[in-house]
């Protein structure tokens, strides 16, 4: 038989390890990954996010009515998707708003003053100022009135 050498059995020591997979284990990585994690979890700051930031004026014993037209929305009722509205006074329906909008003299168009009670609905405002505004207002206010 044939004696192998030094030199050549280390050559087969290598060539068997190099049959062999390597293992990746990746618990050590999924233990940084969960580190890193709570590390920020705890190092971040949360910050509440306000909304919109308005500033109402301060409520006067007797309100100053101002120089234009008023558009009162008051709150629905039980059996009503949208609240009633009145137009100086008069109460005033969706396909009657824009014709008298249209026809109101220039020195009573300055600005149209919205009152609105808490429970109508965005779309009925929005409406609102989407007709005044096609109708030649060119200033539209919104004002509150004190809780009864």
């Amino acid at each position: 038989m044939k004696r192998l050498t030094q030199h050549q059995s280390n050559l087969l020591t290598l060539r068997r390890r190099k049959r062999k997979r390597p293992k990746l284990t990746m618990s050590p990585m999924v233990d940084c990954v969960f580190l890193l994690l709570i590390f920020f979890m705890v190092s971040t700051t949360f910050v509440p996010q306000p909304g919109i930031r308005v500033e109402l004026p301060p409520g006067s014993p007797t309100p100053k009515r101002p120089n234009g037209l008023v558009v009162k929305i008051d709150n629905p009722t039980d059996n009503t998707e949208d609240g009633t509205m009145l137009l100086n006074g008069n109460i005033v329906g969706y396909d009657d708003m824009y014709p008298i909008l249209l026809n109101t003299p220039e020195d009573q168009k300055p600005i149209l003053m919205i009152y609105s009670g808490r429970d109508v609905f965005h779309k009925q405002i929005v409406w609102v100022i989407d007709t005044a505004k096609s109708a030649g207002f060119d200033r539209i206010g919104f004002a509150i009135t004190a809780r009864e």
